[in-house]
């Protein structure tokens, strides 16, 4: 199932799938159309404005109720309309919940060279002053950038290189600017530990949870991600890591430019652009796979995007974003499957009623805990 929520943004998407709602109406006969879908009706109440719009693709015979198995495929493709304001589509949804459910809002944490702690959403002004070296910090980011040459002697009197380690809490996303410009988002629940400015030769940085990095190219100074597994070495590139500790698999996307990752023989393999290493440290094992990549990086624009991903899955995202718990009735339910956008910047409530719309799930919540069944 394809789920669009209607914003400015997904207009020409709407436009395009009404484009192709038309051709594939008129590849199919008036009397085999008729018989799922009145073409007057269609054009009359698509509204892309005030509607939304499902395609699924089902070639189950079952499905097919007499009509050529190429028409209905056509014709099944595009199911239409389920009106926002649709008094069935109402009745249907009444056990979604309608408590207000936001994105949890912890405080964004630096922890300078000293141990001392700071709370960025807490703190007034533009600048953090650290270690002599005075910090840029804006609206969901924090740069070094500037820092990075008045560190210098600063650096040099301690004879030490001075760390700083950005935490960022459920329900947020964060980004730093590096001293060598290279730029890093922070999912929620994710922390990096960096110089406050980056020596000769290798740069050096550590992770937890998840990270997507857009790395400024420097061949005499390699930048390496460590992980708890391993370590991803770059030239300049931009990738995406995902190492949260309660998930069994460390997850590397590469978007584009090229990265090493450790190979079976111990040495070192490189990935190419669209390549996704995957390492299981339950069971010490590895594999490399295509990936689509805007599945895995679309979070740093706070959205989540999916491709028949499990229900069990997509609310172990959630739950990193939203202070909730969730109660599956039983495990069928859990491997209920999605694809589509979902925002995770928004009222929860809103999305679990567009997921209940386009399928037969049914959620509900009381206390922040959310109750997953079958439509009854």
């Amino acid at each position: 199932m394809l789920i669009y929520f209607m914003e400015e943004r997904y207009k020409k998407a709407m436009e395009d799938a009404k484009d192709l709602a038309n051709r594939m109406l008129d590849d199919v006969s008036d009397e085999e159309a008729s018989k799922y879908i009145e073409r007057k009706e269609f054009a009359e109440r698509f509204n892309p404005e005030r509607s939304w719009i499902k395609f699924w693709f089902r070639a189950n015979k079952k499905q097919i109720y007499g009509i050529s198995a190429a028409a209905a495929s056509i014709v099944l493709a595009v199911s239409i309309l389920f009106n926002l304001n649709s008094e069935t589509t109402d009745k249907q949804l009444m056990a979604v919940t309608d408590q207000e459910l936001m994105p949890a809002n912890g405080n964004v944490v630096l922890t300078l060279a000293s141990g001392e702690k700071l709370m960025l959403d807490s703190i007034g002004g533009n600048q953090v002053k650290e270690s002599g070296v005075e910090v840029d910090r804006e609206a969901g980011e924090i740069s070094y950038e500037k820092a990075a040459k008045s560190a210098v002697e600063s650096a040099k009197a301690k004879n030490q290189i001075e760390y700083n380690e950005l935490y960022v809490p459920k329900g947020r996303s964060y980004s730093v600017v590096l001293s060598d410009g290279t730029k890093v988002w922070l999912n929620a629940m994710s922390s990096i530990k960096y110089p406050v400015r980056f020596e000769k030769g290798d740069r050096n940085v550590r992770i937890t949870g998840e990270a997507y990095f857009e790395v400024v190219k420097n061949e005499k100074a390699p930048f390496i991600v460590e992980t708890n597994d391993y370590k991803v070495r770059v030239l300049g590139t931009s990738f995406n890591i995902s190492s949260y500790p309660d998930e069994s698999k460390t997850i590397t996307t590469l978007v584009s430019g090229a990265v090493s990752i450790p190979s079976e023989d111990g040495g070192e393999s490189v990935m190419t652009p669209g390549d996704q290493y995957r390492y299981d440290r339950m069971n010490n094992m590895s594999e490399t796979v295509k990936v689509n990549t805007d599945l895995y990086t679309s979070w740093i624009n706070n959205f989540m995007s999916i491709e028949e991903e499990p229900l069990s899955e997509i609310f172990k995202v959630l739950k990193r974003r939203y202070d909730i718990e969730v109660v599956f009735d039983n495990t069928k339910l859990e491997q209920e499957r999605f694809t589509g956008k979902i925002p995770l910047n928004d009222n929860l409530s809103i999305v679990l009623k567009q997921l209940s719309r386009v399928s037969q799930v049914d959620f509900s919540s009381v206390n922040n805990t959310i109750h997953v069944s079958y439509r009854k």
